[in-house]
């Protein structure tokens, strides 16, 4: 063999061994991030589950306040408080009747005939 040719097969010796030593580094640096990435998958779908989690409380929260918002109402208010009016009067009312009714009888009642129909 001559010069050039051992020159040639130094050189191609060489790049094949540049090749193979790249070949690994990619390989290895692909197993890194198939790794990572598969990590990266998994917090995802943690933090997706934690959203939706969060978006289910947060509707739930939003409806209890729109029903509680509905209760308190002007409107609403003004008509409970004049029912509650109406019941204070009516009761009253209802005291002073069975206060009257309890001074007419002075604490006992006569006594009823047993043939006395109502």
């Amino acid at each position: 063999m001559d010069e050039s040719s051992l020159r040639i097969l130094l050189t191609l010796g060489g790049m094949i061994a540049s090749v193979a030593a790249a070949f690994a580094v990619v390989r290895q640096s692909v197993k890194t991030l198939t790794e990572t990435l598969a990590d990266v998958e998994v917090r995802l779908r943690q933090l997706d589950s934690k959203i939706d989690k969060l978006e289910t409380k947060s509707g739930t929260v939003e409806q209890r306040l729109n029903i509680v918002a509905k209760m308190l109402t002007p409107d609403l208010l003004e008509k409970r408080n004049r029912e509650l009016g109406d019941f204070l009067a009516r009761l009253r009312f209802l005291e002073n009747d069975v206060s009257s009714l309890k001074d007419m009888h002075n604490g006992s009642h006569p006594a009823v005939a047993k043939d006395h129909k109502i």
